[in-house]
This record gives C-alpha cells, sequence and structure tokens, in this order.
C-alpha cells in the first residue's frame, strides 16, 4: 500500500512538472485513478469493520413460530456501559409476551439478562430496547439469547 502511494506520488509529481496539455490530461487521469482507489480501500475497510462489529442475537424456535424476526440490531449505552441492544422487531403475527434476553460471555456464563413486554400486530415492525443492569458490558462477541 505504501509502495503504491509512492509510485503515485511520484508519477504525479513528474505529470505535474511536464506543464504541457498532454502532461495536464495525465495527471487528471492520475488523480481520478488514486481517488477511486482510495474510494474503493475505504469502502472494503468499512464493510471489514462492519462485519467484525456486527451483533448477532438468536430467536428461540418458540419466537420464531409465534412470527418474530429481527433487522437491524444496535448496541447503546446507559450508565457508562454498553449495557442496552436497539432490536428491530418484525411481526409476522401478533404478539404480545414477555420475552427475556440474555447475554453470555465467551465461557458460557451468563452476565446479563433482561425481560421486555412485546407487543405487536402482523406486519408491524419496530425497535425495541433491551436494558440491562448498568453493571452489565456488552461485547460484541458476547452470546446473546432471546426466549
Amino acid at each position: 500500500m505504501k509502495k503504491l502511494l509512492i509510485t503515485l506520488l511520484f508519477a504525479l509529481t513528474t505529470l505535474f512538472s511536464c506543464q504541457t496539455e498532454e502532461g495536464n490530461e495525465k495527471l487528471a487521469d492520475a488523480g481520478q485513478t488514486v481517488g477511486k482507489s482510495a474510494a474503493t480501500i475505504a469502502k472494503s475497510v468499512k464493510s471489514g469493520i462492519e462485519q467484525a462489529t456486527k451483533i448477532k442475537i438468536d430467536l428461540s424456535e418458540n419466537l420464531k413460530t409465534r412470527g418474530l424476526s429481527t433487522g437491524k440490531i444496535t448496541l447503546g449505552s446507559k450508565g457508562g456501559r454498553h449495557n442496552v441492544l436497539n432490536v428491530y422487531l418484525i411481526f409476522d403475527k401478533k404478539i404480545n409476551k414477555n420475552v427475556t434476553m440474555k447475554v453470555m460471555d465467551a465461557d458460557g456464563l451468563e452476565l446479563g439478562r433482561t425481560k421486555v413486554l412485546v407487543k405487536g400486530e402482523a406486519g408491524d415492525a419496530k425497535f425495541v430496547d433491551f436494558v440491562f443492569d448498568t453493571r452489565t458490558n456488552i461485547d460484541r462477541d458476547n452470546k446473546i439469547v432471546v426466549e
């Protein structure tokens, strides 16, 4: 990557020093190439970070059978800790049920639990906040189960 940038800068400097119309065209083309390459690298890095930090939760078979599924999941904070999960719930069927969410560490030890009343009509979708004790700190590699 460093060698590529140095080579491109050298080429740009050489072209810039030409001061001819042909040199200016080559300089513009090289600038566009550098810009496209930088944009592609930035998109790839962003995509890799998003995949590595994506939060996944496991819905119980019971909830899936009841027509519940998830969309976007984000991690929020309350009291200085990452202890709030904002879950976009999609309702294929009507539901009015207390739902329990558990967070486990890498060793399978439970470190947090919360219960939320989930209500929705068939065809609804909305964000639901699952707020844990302020001593719970959710990491992106924790296992999260919803029952």
